[in-house]
């Protein structure tokens, strides 16, 4: 299932997914909220109620948690301004690094022009870095590197209190708040849709681990979007911050919020997701440093220079994530290949004729984004013959053209899946 599109897109800017509250790790009553973007056809106008269906069939040994032993969070609305937030002092809390692996990549072609030391150059600044603070009951995790959909350093924030996140952007000067089951949309198209909640499934396996040097145990986790395996690890004195990363990641495949996967000082090692129709996702932990000086500053929600944005953000034309001599090292040289169709003399021309946003990968790397029903040059790869893949940024929607000849044309979709959109 992909996620439905109606990101508000949120001015030119940065995003900076910036923090929801995510606490307790029970199911709510009811969710609120809804972008105030054109929703796209398979978007819900708002999340489905969380009734007591979804506090699924579980054999898992995490305790439910509410904030300070208070009531369960409220779901966040994203067309409503959020109140100031507040931590009396500077807290204690862990620093995070941690990978997300997009799945079926398809590698460069065997040929003698195919430049190793350019392709990796290219996939380690375009790889899907995280860098993330957790307080006891607030999370703030940035979006690193070049290979997302939303702009560089965007980021999200969460507190225990509230279901959802805030995006943040404009360094730190603007936010909007998104409601749950709104993330795979956010990150995948730059759009606030919120997908359905569905009910989820939680089974404690007999399984235990170790990564990067802490213990863990397995969890498989199953909804309608996706069934996922989880390593889970102990954090001392972490509290609550674990959870709002499970709610992360939770959000991704439409469980409910309050999903009991993590428990208190808990905290996912490593996730992988498989996607019901096709494509899967991986999440790792890469290193943790426990810090005494976690700024509160840092962890508000919103943040407190941040101002409410109405506006969304746009998505149009072609993006590049790579620069033309980035491209052009993807290769030794050019090489002789068939003469390019009409009109085309340099570069792949890449149309887009869907409705949904679709990254373009080259040999295994993400090289740009096109948005829907848009035709654009992506210049600076040399002549030769290169494997592509055009394919959502979760990997549920993909097509391969193997050995594309460059200068060319590729498309993805026909003019009658983009609707009555133009082809721009």
């Amino acid at each position: 299932m992909r996620a439905s599109k109606a990101f508000l897109p949120l001015v030119a800017c940065g995003v900076l997914l910036a923090g929801a509250t995510l606490g307790a790790c029970r199911p709510s009553s009811s969710t609120e909220g809804a972008p105030d973007a054109t929703a796209s056809p398979q978007a819900s106008a708002m999340p489905a109620p969380l009734t007591s269906n979804d506090t699924l069939r579980t054999s898992t040994s995490a305790s439910p948690v509410t904030p300070e032993g208070g009531p369960p969070p409220t779901p966040l609305r994203g067309d409503a301004p959020l109140p100031p937030d507040t931590l009396a002092r500077d807290v204690t809390g862990y620093t995070l690094s941690a990978l997300l692996r997009p799945g079926e990549l398809v590698g460069p072609p065997r040929a003698p022009e195919v430049n190793t030391a350019g392709i990796e150059a290219a996939r380690k600044k375009t790889e899907l870095r995280l860098g993330i603070e957790l307080g006891v009951s607030r999370m703030r995790l940035s979006l690193l590197g070049h290979g997302f959909v939303l702009p560089p350093d965007s980021e999200l924030r969460a507190r225990s209190d509230r279901y959802g996140h805030v995006v943040v952007w404009d360094n730190g000067q603007a936010y909007r708040p998104i409601g749950p089951g709104a993330l795979r949309a956010l990150l995948g198209e730059r759009r606030l849709d919120v997908a359905p909640i569905t009910s989820a499934e939680v089974v404690t396996k007999d399984e235990t681990g170790k990564r990067i040097g802490i213990r863990t145990r397995k969890v498989e986790v199953t909804t309608r979007a996706a069934r996922s395996v989880w390593e889970i690890g102990r954090l001392a004195e972490l509290g609550d911050g674990g959870v709002l990363l499970c709610r992360f990641l939770l959000d991704l495949m439409n469980a409910p919020p309050g999903t009991q996967v993590c428990g208190l000082d808990e905290v996912p090692m490593r996730v992988e997701l498989r996607w019901t129709g096709q494509g899967s996702l991986g999440f790792e932990l890469t290193g943790v440093l426990k810090k005494n000086d976690l700024s509160s500053s840092g962890l508000l929600v919103p943040p407190a220079n941040a101002s409410f944005a109405a506006s969304p953000l746009e998505a149009n034309g072609v993006e590049p994530m790579l620069s033309a001599p980035e491209l052009a090292a993807l290769r030794t040289g050019p090489v002789d290949v068939p003469p390019p169709p009409a009109g085309v003399s340099e570069g792949l021309s890449v149309q887009n004729a869907t409705d949904e946003l679709r990254l373009v990968f080259v040999d295994g790397v993400s090289a740009a984004w096109v948005a829907p029903g848009a035709r654009a040059l992506l210049s600076g790869l040399q002549r030769g013959r290169y494997n592509i893949q055009l394919r959502t940024f979760l990997g549920d929607a993909s097509q391969t053209t193997m050995g594309q000849v460059v200068p060319g044309v590729i498309q993805v979709g026909t003019p009658a899946d983009a609707g009555t959109k133009p082809i721009k």
